[in-house]
């Protein structure tokens, strides 16, 4: 009685086809598959419970292998010309054209395409909105307008983009709607971690940040992407130097933290003297160190205290040819009236050291 039962239940189950399996060779009977059927119901209910043993430890393994990719990004590989710079750019035009960029792009031309995934957002996720709208016309709008080709917005990876644009290469990207403090957050630290922004290039950024009104506050700013108040007030600070000041160097990637401070010092007891020595200084950029042009910015005494001797004019035949001056440092020059000639020059030159060797004798 219980052998029929076990018989009907055995009836009702119903395996999976088997493999087609080669015919046997002429004259073999039977087989490995012969000896697998099951002759009875306990036979045929064992057979179906080993093949979903092993379905269900085929079926945990594969969880586990998917438990590793949990919350990962796809990577797709992109046009970059149908992506875009951010908002937030915070790359100066001579961060991609130092040696670093230049190696790196070297890299990504031998390699075929960029090998680390840049991250974008597609653009429809983040058009919308009269704060956007504000943003793309007051940040960098008007240099790089959106295009109706436009389909990203580079969260991270500006270089990597510009070297896979120059060199006509797909861009390998991560793609994620991210909301503006997020693609800000995530900028600003991923940037921070591969190859770190100058001091003017980071307070260009945080100064963005804070005039459209992506955080309220220089403490806000700096608590949601995890920086020192300190270092946020300083790079803000160089940010927000007279264009002048900021001109007087070769690259404003020139300026440094620890400068933050005097320029700021030397701005506020003396604006229209830093201004004045900083224009005087800009014919002088390829002449000077960045430290030497810091240097003569924040001489030490502000300018209503410098004794700095009066102009003198040189007068021939009744008319000034010629006038002794100061420069933004305090160096005696002496400006003619019109250019001389190679031979004036060396008869100049001659009188000038006869004039000092006989100062020296003087002595």
């Amino acid at each position: 009685m219980m052998a029929k039962k076990l018989l009907e239940k055995a009836g009702l189950i119903h395996l999976p086809p088997a493999p087609a399996r080669s015919p046997l060779p002429e004259g073999v009977i039977g087989g490995d598959a012969d000896a697998a059927k099951a002759k009875t119901a306990p036979g045929s209910m064992l057979q179906f419970m080993t093949a979903q043993s092993a379905a269900v430890k085929e079926a945990e393994a594969l969880r586990e292998r998917l438990a590793g990719f949990d919350g990962a990004l796809p990577t797709r590989r992109l046009d970059p010309a149908t992506v875009r710079v951010s908002v937030w750019a915070n790359r100066h035009e001579h961060s991609y054209q130092d040696a670093g960029f230049l190696a790196l792009k070297a890299d990504i031309a031998a390699a075929g395409g960029n090998v680390q995934p840049i991250k974008v957002r597609p653009v429809a996720a983040m058009m919308g909105g009269q704060g956007r709208a504000k943003m793309v016309a007051a940040g960098v709008g008007r240099s790089n307008p959106p295009a109706a080709s436009d389909q990203f917005e580079i969260v991270y990876g500006h270089r990597r983009h510009r070297a896979c644009l120059e060199l006509g290469l797909p861009v390998l990207a991560l793609v994620e709607n991210l909301a503006e403090q997020q693609l800000f957050v995530e900028m600003e630290r991923e940037n921070r971690s591969r190859k770190d922004l100058s001091a003017w290039e980071q307070g260009m950024m945080y100064a963005r940040a804070l005039d459209q009104g992506l955080y309220p506050s220089n403490r806000q700013l700096a608590q949601a992407i995890g920086r020192d108040l300190g270092d946020i007030g300083k790079a803000l600070s160089l940010a927000r130097l007279p264009l002048a000041v900021v001109q007087a160097f070769r690259s404003p990637l020139d300026l440094q933290y620890r400068w933050a401070k005097p320029l700021a010092d030397a701005q506020q007891r003396d604006p229209e003297g830093l201004v004045a020595r900083a224009r005087a200084l800009k014919s002088q950029v390829d002449k000077r160190t960045p430290k030497q042009i810091f240097e003569a910015l924040v001489d030490a005494a502000p300018a209503a205290a410098r004794a700095v001797p009066a102009d003198i004019g040189i007068r021939v035949a009744g008319r000034q040819v010629a006038v002794v001056a100061s420069d933004a440092s305090g160096h005696t020059v002496v400006r003619f009236a019109k250019a001389l000639p190679q031979e004036q020059r060396r008869a100049l030159a001659d009188a000038v050291a006869q004039f000092l060797a006989g100062q020296d004798r003087a002595d």
